[in-house]
């Protein structure tokens, strides 16, 4: 995005963030919130949630999960396939399965809009898919379990294994941690290039100051 004016790389670099949190965490907040905090919906999202989960036999914990793994399947198998038939695997799981599944009462509309909502989003940063879906599942599990609190511990949990992370010496999450306020014009939105060139980063080789 270096190539790009600084209001639109601003931009693209806040909706990448943005559809990042969404692809992690929007399965694990839905699964919270209907299965211990359903009071935090609105009332009209309350009740029609209520209305579509009533009729499936699934806790919604299983729901998430189920959906997300047969996500996953069509695209493991749209991707080993020939690229003429890609299409229609997407278009035979999207309205096939989807519509059938949630047409019999096996999976209520509202798990499966979450879900492909997450799916969408995770293909903006798809350099990161692997990881996304990992952690997508694990605060699924970990959300149907211990609800808002659980995602809570989840994330700290995260964010301390990715601080204790460095790359070439460099901290994982230099900027945010440890904080520099110099270095932020490069982090979430991009600073003007003549901002960018007064800008030098050191990478330390803490190898050959090693105290033996």
């Amino acid at each position: 995005m270096y190539s790009n004016r600084t209001y639109y790389a601003a931009f693209v670099r806040l909706l990448k963030y943005f559809s990042f949190f969404v692809s992690v965490f929007l399965p694990a907040l839905y699964t919270a919130l209907a299965q211990f905090h359903p009071e935090y919906f609105p009332t009209w999202i309350l009740i029609k949630t209520s209305k579509s989960l009533s009729r499936t036999p699934l806790p919604v914990t299983l729901e998430v999960l189920l959906i997300t793994f047969v996500y996953e399947i069509m695209k493991e198998a749209g991707l080993r396939i020939p690229k003429s038939l890609g299409h229609a695997v997407s278009i035979v799981g999207a309205l096939v399965i989807g519509e059938s599944a949630v047409s019999a009462g096996i999976i209520s509309s509202s798990t499966l809009m979450v879900v492909a909502t997450a799916a969408i989003c995770s293909y903006v940063t798809s350099p990161l898919y692997p990881p996304i879906t990992m952690l997508r599942f694990a605060l699924v599990i970990v959300a149907g379990f211990l609800g808002l609190w659980g995602i809570v511990l989840a994330t700290a949990l995260i964010l301390i294994s990715m601080c204790s992370k460095t790359s070439l010496g460099v901290p994982y999450l230099s900027a945010l941690s440890p904080f520099s306020l110099r270095s932020m014009r490069d982090v979430f939105v991009r600073a003007g290039w003549k901002s960018l060139s007064k800008r030098t980063i050191k990478v330390q080789n803490f190898a050959e100051t090693e105290e033996i």
